[in-house]
């Protein structure tokens, strides 16, 4: 602290153009340099889990849409595995190919709108129009095989909503050339770009004793260097089947997960996405999408159970019981967003507000889902 000046005390939020949604950071300053952080959460309260305990199983899935709107198909995803675990229900291979290719095509929208949010910070303007060009192709895919763009609301317990629309494979092809050609042009505009480098590079270090602390997962976590992946560790949705890589952080650069690593990671995740989906175009079974007898729901039989996946920002759990009613005795979600806010704090000190934005933003937290 310089000697003759007091700390200031500097309230930002809960509604400011650096914020990723409605929250409140209460800042301590020396000058220009944070000292410490708090967050305050709960201006987006939507209390989706006590809503879902008062419907109907399936008019549930609306509210597990609402989880995270930017990738809203894990929400349905984790709800659906937990009530057929409960039932001890096996879904079609068709039905589950089609789960698997909206959940890559999500992970890419998410991670396109993730880099679309590290532009705006470090002001490239230029590759805006590239990310939000992209992101709107997939979602003209979805509305394509939904009717919708943002809350889907299409799979089902036992399957899925609807067959694949004529074509619909066709175009996920065609994205998933695009996406390798885009790579170059994100790797010139990002990875390579030197305005880049100099913002990102030793900023913002993710420890692995912080990681493993506040229960971090997903990109930040594997930035940091844990090679940790549930599509890999757990054998639910049929990715065993599948040959792809797990992304890690290197910090060849600058630090072991620091904003840099965090963005090379998610750019190397979109490209194995696309890998996967390449693979699931190639082997996609014939067959019912949807289990027969299970379009209309009813009723669950009592039982608990908890099911996780790797969503687009980290393990995504719902944890479900049912007393046989027509309606979901417990929700309850366990998301990611949750401990990578915890972690924020211990990020922020010693940094320069002028980079607190690009950090906030490289750890690609959903207020929605920590303010379910």
């Amino acid at each position: 602290m310089i000697e003759g000046l007091e700390w200031i005390d500097w309230k930002l939020g809960p509604y400011h153009a650096c914020l990723p949604a409605p929250m409140v950071l209460r800042l301590k300053l020396n000058v220009d340099t944070i000292v410490q952080c708090e967050v305050e959460t709960g201006f987006l309260y939507k209390g989706i889990e006590k809503i879902m305990e008062t419907r109907s199983w399936q008019a549930a899935m609306v509210y597990a849409d609402h989880l995270d709107p930017e990738a809203a198909i894990f929400g349905e995803l984790v709800f659906c595995m937990a009530v057929e675990e409960i039932m001890g229900l096996c879904i079609p291979p068709r039905a589950q190919f089609v789960r698997m290719i909206l959940a890559e095509l999500s992970r890419i929208v998410s991670h396109l709108a993730f880099l679309v949010r590290i532009a705006k910070t470090v002001h490239s303007e230029v590759i805006l129009h590239y990310l939000l060009r992209d992101r709107e192709k997939i979602l003209d895919l979805f509305e394509l095989l939904t009717g919708a763009r943002f809350s889907l609301n299409f799979l089902r317990f036992g399957g899925v909503c609807t067959d694949m629309t004529e074509g619909f494979l066709e175009r996920v092809l065609e994205i998933c050339d695009n996406v390798h050609i885009r790579m170059r042009e994100y790797n010139d505009l990002f990875i390579f770009n030197d305005r880049f480098l100099n913002r990102t590079l030793c900023l913002g270090v993710l420890k692995p004793e912080w990681v493993l602390g506040c229960g971090v997962t997903g990109p930040n976590a594997r930035a940091s260097g844990f090679s940790w992946d549930v599509r890999k560790q757990n054998a639910l949705m049929g990715y065993e089947m599948l040959d792809f890589a797990i992304p890690v952080g290197t910090g060849i650069r600058g630090f072991l997960g620091d904003v840099h690593d965090r963005v090379v990671v998610r750019l190397e995740e979109m490209a194995q996405s696309a890998e996967i989906l390449k693979q699931l175009i190639e082997t996609v079974p014939s067959g019912e999408y949807l289990q027969e007898g299970y379009a209309h729901l009813k009723s669950v039989p009592a039982g608990e159970a908890y099911v996780r996946i790797e969503s687009a920002r980290g393990v995504l759990g719902c944890h479900l019981v049912s007393d046989g009613s027509s309606s979901p005795l417990r929700v309850h979600f366990r998301p990611p967003s949750v401990g990578h806010l915890m972690v924020f704090p211990a990020l922020c000190e010693g940094l320069s507000s002028e980079d607190l934005p690009l950090v906030l933003a490289s750890l690609d937290i959903g207020i929605a889902e920590v303010d379910r």
